[in-house]
């Protein structure tokens, strides 16, 4: 975490950071600036999460930068430091979503507990993980599929479809450590586990962009082992479906199953099903079904009732409706066609 301190008087500067070093959480970087000209730029190119600032400077004062901070920089928390006589400035700054404001002279416990209590709030600013279930279930999906394009894809729509909006680094650290979680665990559950470890050994994490980024990374990183794993030997999921349901034409064998068989979620592998096959799950298990039965029609031997119920059918009604629906003829008139009767 990065703490800036905007304040024109040098001894009250070196103070105010001698006062944050001795904070009990480390912070990774503790900037300083001499006025809100200054200090806008800093956050512009260094992100901190913190801003503690004096209202009273040259150039930009406080409370402009606390009115700009607060447009162009809705997740950075700020502290104001004001003298009594600021305190109707200080007042107005609370309404530019200035979170506390410490008057002058300012303790080392003042700090601390200001900064007790607003690392405490940023932490608690992730939004619940349902949110992101869907989105990680994808990702998880793309990577077993070996789909590096869609992988990529989804990626680049978290981003962009602004599913990590109103986080803080702290919290957008914290729900993609979450998905990362999430994905591993519903890859071990296949029998594979990758070998990974925390974001921050994939880059720097100090903005949401390297969040981001180191994430990006170590999710490439996952389906480079996994496609070094398989070398070559890993089943096409929708091909291990088909063969599944060929296999099983007389069971009452549903998408769930399948679904399950494969190690797809339901709601995904109908969708790719349709999409792999151009045709629905149910289309396509009737269809087999159909020609498994117009081949032994052609077998005298075997009695269409007997048909019947290897193709997964029970009731013989049922059977010859659907079959004449799908071939435009009765069994017993396609059986006519062989000289069988």
């Amino acid at each position: 975490m990065r703490v800036l301190i905007v304040e024109d008087e040098p001894v009250i500067q070196k103070g105010l950071v001698k006062m944050v070093q001795r904070y009990p959480v480390s912070f990774s970087a503790i900037y300083t600036a001499d006025d809100g000209e200054t200090a806008l730029e800093t956050i512009r190119n260094l992100e901190p999460h913190l801003v503690l600032t004096d209202l009273r400077m040259k150039r930009m004062d406080g409370l402009e930068l606390c009115e700009r901070i607060h447009r162009e920089f809705g997740h950075v928390q700020v502290v104001v430091i004001s003298g009594y006589d600021d305190f109707q400035y200080a007042q107005r700054a609370m309404t530019c979503g200035v979170k506390r404001y410490l008057l002058k002279p300012v303790t080392q416990q003042d700090v601390h507990d200001v900064l007790n209590e607003l690392i405490t709030n940023m932490r608690d600013n992730i939004v619940p993980v349902h949110k992101y279930v869907d989105w990680a279930e994808k990702l998880e999906q793309s990577i077993w599929l070996l789909q590096k394009d869609e992988t990529i894809r989804l990626l680049e729509e978290g981003e962009r479809s602004g599913l990590f909006c109103g986080l803080h680094v702290i919290g957008m650290e914290a729900v993609l450590s979450d998905c990362l979680d999430m994905i591993v665990g519903r890859l071990s559950q296949r029998g594979w586990k990758p070998q990974v470890s925390c974001l921050n050994e994939y880059g720097a994490t100090n903005t949401k962009k390297e969040v981001l980024a180191a994430f990006m990374k170590l999710i490439d990183k996952i389906g480079e082992e996994l496609q070094f794993t398989r070398r070559g030997n890993f089943k096409d999921p929708m091909e291990e479906a088909k063969a599944f349901i060929d296999l099983h034409l007389s069971e009452d064998v549903t998408l769930g199953d399948v679904a399950k068989r494969v190690g797809l979620a339901r709601t995904y592998f109908s969708a790719l099903f349709k999409k792999t096959t151009g045709e629905t799950f149910v289309h396509y298990r009737i269809k087999k079904r159909m020609e498994a039965a117009r081949k032994m029609l052609a077998v005298p031997t075997l009695t269409i009732t007997d048909i019947a119920f290897q193709v997964g059918y029970e009731d013989y009604p049922h059977f010859t409706k659907t079959f004449k629906n799908f071939v435009g003829v009765s069994p017993s008139e396609y059986r006519a066609s062989f000289g069988i009767e």
